[in-house]
């Protein structure tokens, strides 16, 4: 191949060469524990990462001073952004306050906001997280990325990195008819290799609009896509292989880590990532891990954030891990914990349950909203009468319970978060009890 047919390719992996190749070896890293990870999930160097983390915190830091000696991780405290926040500082490590590092912010689903500190080694851990995940979903170094964002959020980039990483930001406020029908047109011409990154919403937004124009499949050289933040919806993934003929995948990340677990093309489970943190599925009210194959909060220890330990972290959702493929992975990921509805009789539903929606093609968008243990409201937005109001209520309580108090809102828009996405299910009842 000749070197400057992919020109940031060359430029990405000499930039690397001049420093070390610190990135490569991240990537071979992740790539060889990733792919030789035993049944139990765990690779020796997990073990080591995880005992030099322990270690360090201990050592290092305020916070965690007084578990010096504790060996076993199930003996430390599990911790959230609540604790974070209000022990700011105890959590920062002696050695590396003067260093160099980043900040990371995020306000996430619940608006509230939050910031960690990140080592020169924890992003270039990060970089190759992405790197290895994002291969396996389809993507080359150099193709187009667009990127679907709320971007006022995080901060535009600047043209040199926007030219360096080749990527197009691609803002969720704007989707609308008329500004899908220029990117439909612009993709059509453009038969460059290109991949697709963003909020589920908004491939829900492109391919809701498809639908609408009744468009044909759409030959673009579109190589991968890949959903963050939200659950991807099962019509919204058949859509974008009948329109672009790509197996989109689902990503697990955050902010103030990085790429926790993602979907393989034709997979519906999530590969863990074991190389970067060590994933624990603890109950719901209780810090005692779950029975395999059962539902609880995921809880993840960071094992290269040594500018600021973060040991069993809350992360603030629901999963599952369970055997696949002779692999330990992630089967389900419900999403946070604010948005995991129950039914009359207290226990967790699956968010599965609103794909009971798309059979109901004439809404618009809906939200479901838990008032109380047994009352219910669903805000609609639909064009004109919503003539199958009875079959849906019904439907719905089959699920709920039977004595579920279901209440029809109809507005004229469920309107995004200040993060750019929209939450489908929210439960007040957590916030009456809080």
């Amino acid at each position: 191949m000749i070197p400057f047919s992919n020109p940031r390719l060359f430029i990405f992996n000499a930039l690397d060469a001049f420093n070390g190749n610190k990135k490569r070896q991240q990537f071979n890293d992740v790539k060889t524990i990733i792919e030789n990870t035993s049944l139990n999930g765990i690779h020796n160097k997990t073990i080591q990462y995880l005992s030099e983390i322990l270690n360090h915190a201990c050592n290092t830091t305020p916070f965690y001073t007084k578990y010096t000696g504790i060996e076993q991780l199930e003996d430390f405290p599990v911790i959230d952004k609540n604790i974070i926040k209000a022990n700011f500082k105890t959590f920062e490590s002696a050695l590396y306050k003067n260093l160099k590092k980043t900040t990371v912010k995020t306000s996430g689903s619940t608006g509230t906001p939050f910031k960690v500190y990140q080592n020169i080694n924890k992003i270039n851990r990060n970089v190759a997280d992405n790197l290895y995940f994002s291969q396996k979903a389809g993507y080359t170094i150099g193709n187009k990325l667009y990127y679907f964002r709320m971007w006022d959020a995080f901060g535009k980039k600047c043209f040199l990195a926007k030219w360096a990483q080749n990527i197009e930001p691609i803002d969720v406020f704007d989707l609308n008819d008329t500004y899908l029908k220029k990117f439909i047109a612009k993709l059509k011409k453009n038969k460059s290799a290109k991949s697709w990154i963003g909020y589920a919403s908004a491939f829900d937004q492109v391919c809701k609009y498809l639908n609408n124009i009744k468009a044909k499949p759409i030959n673009c050289n579109l190589k991968s896509v890949i959903a963050i933040s939200e659950s991807l919806s099962p019509s919204t993934k058949k859509s974008l292989k009948k329109y672009f003929n790509v197996d989109t995948v689902s990503r697990y990340s955050n902010v103030e880590n990085g790429i926790i677990a993602q979907q393989l093309p034709n997979t519906s489970y999530f590969v863990i990532n074991s190389a970067s943190y060590y994933v624990e599925i603890l109950t719901l009210n209780s810090n005692r891990p779950v029975k395999l194959g059962e539902k609880g909060r995921i809880v993840i220890t960071d094992l290269f954030n040594y500018c600021m330990p973060m040991i069993r972290y809350d992360t603030g959702d629901i999963g599952c891990i369970d055997h696949a493929d002779g692999k330990l992975v992630l089967k389900q990921i419900e999403g946070r914990k604010i948005d995991v509805i129950t039914n009359t009789k207290g226990e967790i539903i699956s968010n599965n349950l609103l794909l009971l929606i798309n059979k109901y093609h004439e809404l618009n968008q809906c939200q479901l909203i838990q008032k109380t243990r047994n009352k219910y409201i669903f805000k609609i937005n639909i064009d004109g009468e919503f003539k199958n109001e009875k079959k849906f209520v019904d439907e719905f309580k089959s699920y709920l319970g039977n004595n579920a108090i279901i209440e029809i809102h109809y507005v004229n828009e469920i309107p995004l978060l200040a993060s750019g996405k929209r939450r489908v299910m929210v439960n007040e009842t957590i916030k009456a009890k809080a």
